[in-house]
């Protein structure tokens, strides 16, 4: 049984591609390449896959990774966030954490951005739920995930493996635009 849902946020995410071709039109200087956005907003997107081993100090390095990859954009914050609460709850809920487990974490930089975790399935199924207490210490973080993002998708099953993804606006921080107080903590 294969289990999916979505979480879609009303708006449309303005385009990084769109940005390169309106400063293509107003004449931004170029070199061979063309300019430094059409050189770096080229065709392909940018696309990472890492897989990790399902030990808890792995979260730190999932997390790592991704803010080394998204630094200097304004979501890197929020992309802090979703991988540390996307990896902890993969490790916490899953047999990711069992001998020979792993994770996977798939980056998209592109605009919407794209995180994706892989997990090797078992003990239920992830869910959003609504918090009956923000301040809670635990059963909150897809929440809160939900509320970061654009997108949001939840595949699999228990026996074969989860995948849970997000899409975020790439030009969104965290802070008070989105109304929460999060950290990155877990």
């Amino acid at each position: 049984m294969l289990v999916g849902s979505l979480v879609e946020h009303p708006g449309s995410v303005i385009g990084r591609r769109a940005r390169i071709r309106e400063e293509h039109e107003m004449g931004f200087k170029k070199g061979p390449l063309g300019s430094a956005g059409e050189w770096l907003w080229g065709p392909d997107e940018m696309r990472w896959r890492r897989t990790f081993s399902g030990r808890p100090d792995q979260t730190a390095s999932a997390r790592d990774f991704a803010t080394t990859l998204f630094a200097g954009s304004a979501c890197v914050d929020v992309v802090e966030f979703v991988v540390s609460e996307l990896t902890a709850n993969t490790i916490r809920h899953t047999r990711t954490c069992e001998d020979g487990g792993w994770f996977g974490l798939e980056l998209v930089y592109d605009d919407p951005a794209y995180i994706a975790v892989v997990d090797n399935g078992g003990r239920g199924i992830p869910a959003v739920k609504q918090p009956v207490d923000l301040l809670a210490t635990s059963g909150r973080g897809l929440y809160l995930v939900s509320q970061l993002a654009y997108k949001m998708g939840i595949e699999g099953s228990p026996g074969l493996g989860h995948k849970v993804w997000v899409e975020l606006d790439l030009d969104k921080p965290m802070g008070g635009s989105f109304g929460l107080e999060v950290s990155a903590a877990s």
